[in-house]
């Protein structure tokens, strides 16, 4: 370790929920202190097996009350993530095979515990994926929770943290962070952990700056002083000096004021200054989040993402349980149209019992390609769909296109669904509007082909970066090669627009650039319709149309396209961005 007192250290790491703290470090960890063997006499043996039970109780009484707290806050997300861990409770791995083991070893409760948790462990350190390894997160994260009860030890919890605190941990599991208490945690700061990490998901949803890969080499130096988080650059400052503290003590008060302005901008039109009214709609995961889409004033749901509502399934959801959540989104839209996108399943998502076992998940068999071959989950997910376009504006949106030829099956069954349907007198929309995911070069160079079989298209500009880059977007080591302001993404979105607009149909960009306001005036002046994004972004984005006009837009466009590297694009970006919204420290530094 090296320590520094005094002295300001400047630490870099990968920025996962933005935003500003300033605060006291609090250096959490989980002592995973060594768990004894002993053998238990014969006549104890059930006694045992009733001490386990008893943990896995009160292990899932409070994850419950961990989910009444995330209910109260209203962070859906969280909800659901906690609801797996109490099926993982109730999974034979965690009740029938231990209670097994102990009457059969005679073993205590707590080492035969841990001994099959390892065991899984090994198992799971062998395979790749990384939704693999966040499904060991959460047994590990159970587990912590279990043998906490068995060996009746204390547990430190973030709930009962000292105030403006500044967490340094190696890594954070989901029930870490849904205890945490926004009011009290300042920010986050970790070794490991991605943006996907369902820790990360909570965090995001709580509003908790957080960084992470940040090296704790030097955070010996922080033990007693102050700390500066920048969740927008990934920057963490130690024992800052004078003027880095009075630079984020103004930002911080900007920012909290900048808050409070935004949300009026929700009642707002996204507009730009000299009249072009822009679509702005919400990228969502559940029924809960269009609360927040109708408070800020979203023009719809341009992305469902109906794969999050059941990933936490050990089974694909029936017709009538998915009919149920999409009449609830749909009504809940009260006239606002929604886009459904249907099952994107493999790359970084799997249902539990369709876990892929290829080499690459991400080049494999995934998404539209994963729906044509197992045809009864495709016509199931639609049936569900056409029925619930009877209560209001439903459009469809395949995922992952890359031939003209798996749009126009898609297209083809969702076609016969709907007659038949209709055939047995069943309510249904007249007609459906269709749209496909460009998310691949394939799909970007045939845009005219797949543009005259939809009504509308959509770039998912996260896939888009990376398979035209051939870079792993969740890589964190290649993290200064997945640029989406390379020359060839924005080409790429340039040439879908202009087939689009050819053939008369919007297109929408719903990856996280639609999110960053520095995009909002390149994209505009690209000629995209629409942009969805998570529906906290709305005012954001909302503000940056509002001080930006069409005509400076596509004059901005045009340079863009001229450039020749990605750092002179974001450059222009950047500075374009300080020059329309100098008061904006959102994305400023």
């Amino acid at each position: 370790m090296i320590s520094v007192k005094g002295q300001e250290i400047l630490l870099k790491g990968t920025p996962i929920c933005r935003g500003i703290a300033i605060g006291k470090p609090f250096f959490f960890t989980f002592i995973d202190d060594s768990v004894p063997e002993f053998s238990i006499a014969p006549s104890d043996v059930e006694n045992e097996v009733l001490r386990y039970q008893r943990a896995i109780a009160h292990s899932r009484e409070d994850i419950r009350t961990l989910q009444k707290k995330l209910e109260n806050e209203r962070i859906l997300e969280g909800v659901a993530i906690l609801d797996a861990h109490l099926q993982m409770m109730q999974d034979p791995l965690l009740t029938r095979q231990i209670e097994t083991e102990i009457r059969t070893t005679r073993k205590n409760a707590e080492y035969v515990f841990l001994n099959i948790v390892k065991q899984y462990q090994q198992k799971f350190n062998s395979i790749a994926d990384p939704f693999f390894r966040e499904r060991f997160k959460d047994i590990q994260d159970i587990s912590r929770r279990v043998l906490g009860y068995l060996r009746e030890s204390v547990r430190v919890s973030l709930a009962d943290i000292p105030p403006n605190s500044i967490i340094f941990a190696d890594d954070l599991t989901a029930s870490d962070t849904a205890e945490a208490n926004s009011g009290q945690i300042g920010a986050f700061v970790t070794q490991v952990g991605g943006a996907t990490s369902h820790a990360a998901i909570v965090a995001k949803a709580k509003g908790i700056p957080y960084v992470s890969s940040v090296n704790f080499e030097k955070i010996e130096a922080a033990r007693n002083g102050l700390v500066i988080v920048d969740g927008r650059t990934g920057e963490i400052f130690i024992n800052p000096c004078p003027a880095t503290a009075a630079k984020y003590e103004k930002l911080r008060e900007q920012l909290q004021c900048q808050y409070q302005e935004l949300h009026h901008v929700g009642k707002l039109q996204a507009e730009t200054y000299d009249g072009y009214r822009a679509q702005l709609s919400a990228n969502i995961e559940m029924s809960g989040e269009l609360d927040m889409l109708h408070q800020f004033g979203g023009s719809g749901v341009g992305l469902f993402r109906s794969e999050y509502a059941f990933m936490t399934k050990d089974r694909f959801p029936s017709e009538e349980e998915q009919f149920e959540i999409y009449c609830e989104l749909v009504q809940k839209m009260q006239g606002l149209p929604i886009v459904i996108r249907t099952f994107d399943i493999g790359g970084d998502k799997h249902f539990m019992n369709h876990q892929s076992q290829e080499g690459n998940p991400f080049l494999g068999c995934r998404a539209i390609r994963f729906l044509l071959k197992e045809i009864e989950i495709f016509k199931t997910q639609l049936r569900a769909i056409v029925r619930a376009s009877a209560y209001g504006d439903v459009r469809v949106m395949f995922p992952m296109v890359s031939a003209l030829s798996e749009l126009k099956e898609a297209k083809a069954i969702l076609a016969e669904i709907h007659q038949e349907l209709i055939d047995k007198g069943v309510k249904v929309a007249p007609q459906i509007p269709i749209g496909c995911m460009i998310e691949v070069p394939s799909a970007a160079i045939i845009a005219d082909l797949l543009a005259k079989e939809c009504d509308f298209l959509s770039i998912g500009t996260n896939d888009l970066v990376q398979y035209s880059l051939a870079v792993d977007r969740g890589n964190h080591a290649l993290s200064n090669i997945y640029n989406p302001t390379h020359p060839s993404v924005i080409r790429l979105i340039k040439l879908v627009v202009s087939e689009a607009n050819h053939h008369g149909i919007p297109v929408a960009i719903c990856g996280e650039v639609a999110a960053d306001p520095r995009f909002t005036p390149l994209l505009l002046g690209l000629g995209v319709h629409e942009l969805s994004v998570a529906s906290r972004y709305i005012p954001i984005v909302k503000n940056a149309i509002r001080n930006t006009s069409i005509v400076a837009a596509s004059k901005l466009a045009e340079k863009a396209l001229e450039l020749s590297s990605a750092a002179e694009v974001e450059q222009l970006l950047t500075s374009e961005y300080r020059l329309n919204v100098p008061e904006d420290c959102f994305y400023n530094c």
